[in-house]
This record gives structure tokens, C-alpha cells and sequence, in this order.
């Protein structure tokens, strides 16, 4: 009898059909209190992650068993105190128990009473905040799980039934409890909840003194009430007066003060907002945003401590004519450059009458401040000019930047030198010593220098319309410059202008470097052109020959025997004038050099002259 027992009676199916149906009423009643406690409350103005709290409970609960489950309810109660670490973990320390039934239905239906009490430490987890936008909901659901220990005694009336039932033991009973659970919670208050709790708890086979080699089964379902404390004010973010680094932080440079300001707005930007949630916080605390904020800080701070420092410290402008840029220099910041056109640059006058509007700052580790942004005025003209700093194009003086002044001045120079070039010109026309095929060009433009100065370099030239050469230029064979018309009126001009334009350039002392230049065509110079040696015999002459050097030697002896020399005679020639007519070089240091040319064609055009002067310190 004693062998059949318990297995005579159970009907496992049913008693799992029973389970499922109670758990599923359960979880039902749970998800109606979901619904309804999500509309009761609102948030409030306190962090309430992390607090502990404090909670009673009192319920019912029944073991699931080869006996009636609905004769086997009984009245339970609990206590636990625990801590909610983040919106969706916590923990807790749980006890349960009072009394219990067991029952055995074997011949005869017989119930007996015995005491619990089971202590567990539980995990809670909340899917709500998991996978929410928001850390605080009014109504919460929690999934729990855990590990405990549970004490049975006081089984006398089951161990009396020993002729029906055997039992496993006759005194207090040790056995684990593995729990698994859901509970729904409506914050009704700031410190108050209130909970409806279901846990199914897995408990050794011995636990109601029978045995049937299987784990037992206890449901528990209570109502409780759970006090919480520890809650923190929640303060939100609000506008934060700009704050001017203070002059008084003497230990600090300006660098450090303005990053000391950047990172205090930092931390009141980074603070989440009353009423942002979470997922617009993640997205607006993102790492790209944050560069970008700071960013816009530094600028921002900086600015503030520049104080329009770019209408103060302008010092000087400077232009380069090939990249129509004007370079404006401060007296303690980086150059910037604007684009201004050719026409535009005479209207400029003094650096500081240009207005510097929208102006944004940097200030780096050296304490040095830089433009990043400005819009320049020209009182003169009303126009306005926009920079916008890049990591490339930066200011180089050496990029053929030169002083403003120079520029300005060279273009009056250049203005001056056409007009006197033109009426000279048209004087020979008009004497007939020209005819209207010659075209005189005087050029001058400024030339920045090896050691920081300006120089300035003006260059003669003259041209003939192909077929006239023979009449205004060198004949075959001829060397001396003022035996040419063109050549002629190109010396005459260089007289004047030097004498006149250039006056303020060719000063005693100074230095003036003069290139002298002559060609001669393919024509093959039979035997040997005489050389009268007016110019003196020329020895070992270094001269650049189609672009590389040679020695180079003429005399009255030898005479000219090849298309070089004759090249070479007819720039010394022009030396030659230069020396006996312009007497503004005369007090000046000359270095003279030479370069010769010889066409590859035949024709009197290739039989030329030029000169180029290069004025030291000019500016």
C-alpha cells in the first residue's frame, strides 16, 4: 500500500491544465492594472534613481499536489526591503510565509496543516523602462527571478497519517526555493505604491511531507503596499547668463580662462532637459554633437573676449596683383585676405578706415586670437568684402604680396610711364624718325625681396610690325643702339623716366641692377664684322648665351665674328648710353649682366634690344 501511494490518485495532466489556468487568470489581472494605472499619474520633479524602499504584502497561496489546489489555499504574508539601482534593474530581499495545507486523498480525503517560511533574494527588471523612451512611468510591470531557502515545520497531523502516507521526515524541513514572478506597481504618491504580486516558486519534493520524486509547486499571489526613499530633486536646466572670463585670474592665461568658461556652459548643455526624453537626449548629447557644441563655445567665448579686436590692431594692407588678393595685417593677429578686383584696389586708402562688421574669433594655446569669420567695409567705395578662414590659402607675404602703397603708387608709375612713352613715340612719328609700325612699352611693377623689403622693377621694350624692321630697327650687321630708330626712342625714354618717374628710386648709394639685352637673327656673319672699339675691348665677358652662361670676347682685333658677339655688342651699346646720358645712375652702385639671344630664323625683327632695371629698397 505504501508503494502505490500517491501515484493511485494523481492526474498530472489535470493538475498542469489547473496551473496554466490560474497563472493565465493571473497575468490577465495584471495587464487590465497595466492598463488602467498608465493614465493615473504624471511625472514629477524629483530623480527617483536611484532610492530603496520598503514594502508589506499579504495574499493568498495554494501547493500544487496530487489534492484539490482550491482546498489547499491559504492566507500568506510578506515583507521585503531592496533598491532600485538604475530605471530598469533592482533587487530585494524577500520573506514569505504562514501557514499551509497539505492533503492525500488515498481511501480517504485528509488535510493537515503546517508551517513556512521562505526567504529569497530576488532580480527585478523593468521592460517598461528597458525598452521606453522615458526612466519613470506611474505604473511599472516587473519581471522577477531569484534564489532562496525555505523552512517547513510543525507537520504533526501529516506525520499521525503514516498508515496512509509515508512520510519523509517528522520535524522542521530545509529546501530551496527557485522563484519566478511578475509584479505590477502604481506609484500612488511621491514616497507610496501599490503592488499586485504573482510568484510561482519551485520547492524540494519533500516540502508538503510526501514524496513523489519531483519538485512541488507554490503559487502566491498578495497586494502590498511599498515605501520608498532616498529620491533626489530633479532641477532643470535653465538659461545661464554669459559669464566674461575675469581679468582677476592672474594664474591663468586667457586660453585657459576661455576654456574654463566653454566647459562650464558644456556641463549645463549636457544636463537633460525638464521634460526631454531619453532618446532626445541620447540624440542631442550624441559625440559629433557634443564636437560641435564646443565648437561653437570656443567661437562663441572667444568673440566675446576678442572685443572687436579687429577695428583696433588693423596695422597695414598689402596686395598681390596675380591672385587679386589684399592681404590686411594686424598688429598681434594672423593676416586675412580678401578677394578685391584690379579696378577695385585704387579706391582703398588707410588700413584703419576700413570697418570690420559679424567679426568671429578663435583664441589658441598661445594666447594669440585670429579671424575666422569678418565683413570688410570700404568707406570709399561702400563695397564689401567677406573672409571666411580655411585651412589652406593662408597669408605668405613672400607670395608676391606687396605693400599697398606700392602697388597703388606702381600703378601711377605704370599710368605715367605709357603716356610718356606714347608721346615720345608719337614726337619720332611725327619727325618721321619712326614710323607708325614701333610700339615703345615701358613696364614696372614691384618685386619683393629676399630680406623682407620691396623692389622695383621696370623693364623697356620695344616692337616693329614684321616687313618695317629694316627702316626703325638695326640693319644687317649693325651694333650700335643709337643707329637704330626704335632703339633711338626707347634710350630717350629711358633718360626721361628715370630722370623724372623714377627720380625717387635712384638714389646715390642705392643699388640698381641692370640687364641688358640684345638678339640677332640666323643671318651668318662671313669673314668678320669691324669693331671700332668705342665701347673698349670686351675680355672674358660672362654672359648668358639662349639661357646658359659663357665667356664671351670682343676686340678691335679680333673684330665680330659670330651672331653672339654681335648680340652681345649691341646690349653693351645700349650700356654704353645709359652711362653717358642718365645721370640719376651716377651716385648709385650698378651691377650690369648680359644676355644674348640668336634666332633660328632669318629677318631683321630678331635684331633687337631691351633693358631692365631693378631699383633695391624701392619701397
Amino acid at each position: 500500500m505504501h508503494a502505490n501511494y500517491e501515484y493511485i490518485t494523481i492526474n498530472p495532466i489535470l493538475n498542469m491544465k489547473n496551473f496554466r489556468s490560474s497563472l493565465a487568470l493571473m497575468l490577465l489581472a495584471l495587464g487590465t492594472s497595466v492598463a488602467f494605472g498608465q493614465t493615473s499619474a504624471g511625472e514629477k520633479d524629483y530623480k527617483r534613481f536611484p532610492h530603496v524602499f520598503f514594502g508589506v504584502q499579504g495574499g493568498g497561496q495554494t501547493t500544487f499536489t496530487n489534492y484539490d489546489q482550491l482546498k489547499l489555499i491559504t492566507p500568506t504574508a510578506s515583507v521585503y526591503v531592496g533598491g532600485w539601482f538604475m530605471p530598469s534593474v533592482g533587487a530585494r530581499l524577500h520573506v514569505n510565509g504562514l501557514w499551509n495545507k497539505g492533503g492525500f486523498d488515498n481511501g480517504a480525503d485528509f488535510k493537515y496543516d503546517y508551517r513556512y517560511v521562505t526567504t529569497n533574494l530576488d532580480l527585478m527588471l523593468n521592460p517598461i523602462t528597458i525598452f521606453g523612451k522615458k526612466d519613470y512611468y506611474p505604473v511599472n510591470l516587473y519581471l522577477i527571478g531569484g534564489i532562496g531557502l525555505n523552512c517547513a515545520w510543525d507537520n504533526g497531523d501529516a506525520f499521525a497519517q503514516k498508515a496512509y502516507m509515508p512520510m519523509a521526515w517528522d520535524g522542521t524541513r530545509l529546501s530551496h526555493n527557485a522563484r519566478v514572478g511578475l509584479m505590477v506597481e502604481w506609484n500612488v504618491a511621491k514616497f507610496l505604491g501599490i503592488n499586485l504580486e504573482v510568484d510561482a516558486n519551485s520547492l524540494n519534493d519533500k516540502y508538503n511531507s510526501k514524496v513523489a520524486n519531483k519538485d512541488d509547486w507554490s503559487v502566491t499571489a498578495q497586494l502590498g503596499l511599498a515605501f520608498k526613499f532616498g529620491y533626489r530633486k530633479n532641477t532643470p536646466a535653465k538659461d545661464v547668463a554669459v559669464v566674461t572670463p575675469v581679468t582677476e585670474e592672474r594664474n591663468l592665461t586667457l586660453y585657459e580662462q576661455m576654456q574654463n568658461t566653454v566647459d562650464n556652459r558644456m556641463n549645463v548643455w549636457m544636463k537633460r532637459l525638464s521634460g526631454e526624453s531619453k532618446a532626445d537626449f541620447l540624440n542631442r548629447t550624441s559625440e559629433e554633437n557634443i564636437k560641435t557644441q564646443r565648437l561653437a563655445y570656443t567661437k562663441e567665448v572667444s568673440t566675446e573676449m576678442a572685443n572687436d579686436r579687429a577695428n583696433s590692431t588693423v596695422r597695414d594692407l598689402l596686395y598681390n596683383r596675380a591672385s587679386q588678393k589684399l592681404g590686411v595685417q594686424f598688429t598681434d593677429m594672423p593676416t586675412i585676405t580678401l578677394s578685391v578686383p584690379k579696378e577695385d584696389i585704387k579706391s582703398f586708402k588707410n588700413a584703419g578706415d576700413l570697418k570690420f562688421t559679424n567679426t568671429v574669433y578663435n583664441l589658441n594655446p598661445g594666447d594669440k586670437f585670429e579671424v575666422l569669420y569678418t565683413e570688410v567695409l570700404n568707406p570709399s567705395t561702400g563695397k564689401k568684402y567677406t573672409y571666411v578662414s580655411t585651412r589652406d590659402g593662408k597669408f605668405v607675404q613672400t607670395d608676391g604680396y606687396m605693400p599697398l602703397s606700392a602697388v597703388q603708387q606702381d600703378i601711377i608709375n605704370n599710368e605715367r610711364l605709357q603716356a610718356v612713352a606714347t608721346n615720345m613715340v608719337r614726337e619720332a612719328k611725327e619727325k618721321s624718325i619712326l614710323s607708325d609700325n614701333t610700339t615703345v612699352t615701358v613696364k614696372a611693377e614691384p618685386v619683393s625681396a629676399a630680406n623682407g623689403k620691396t623692389d622695383y622693377k621696370v623693364t623697356y621694350t620695344y616692337d616693329v610690325k614684321d616687313g618695317f624692321s629694316v627702316k626703325d630697327d638695326f640693319g644687317p650687321g649693325k651694333y650700335e643702339a643709337e643707329k637704330s630708330a626704335a632703339s633711338t626712342v626707347m634710350l630717350n625714354i629711358i633718360k626721361q623716366t628715370i630722370r623724372d618717374e623714377f627720380s625717387k628710386y635712384a638714389k646715390a648709394g642705392n643699388t640698381v641692377d641692370l640687364k641688358l639685352k640684345g638678339s640677332a637673327d640666323a643671318s651668318p656673319v662671313r669673314g668678320k664684322i669691324a669693331y671700332n672699339g668705342q665701347y673698349g675691348d670686351i675680355k672674358d665677358k660672362t654672359v648668358k648665351v639662349n639661357g646658359k652662361d659663357e665667356k664671351m670676347t670682343v676686340t678691335r682685333a679680333s673684330g665680330i665674328t659670330s651672331n653672339e658677339q654681335l648680340s652681345l655688342v649691341r646690349a653693351v651699346s645700349v650700356k654704353n648710353y645709359i652711362v653717358k646720358n642718365v645721370e640719376a645712375l651716377k651716385g648709385m652702385k650698378v651691377n650690369d649682366s648680359y644676355e644674348v639671344e640668336v634666332s633660328s630664323d632669318e629677318g631683321s625683327q630678331f635684331r633687337r634690344v631691351a633693358v631692365e632695371f631693378l631699383f633695391h629698397d624701392a619701397f
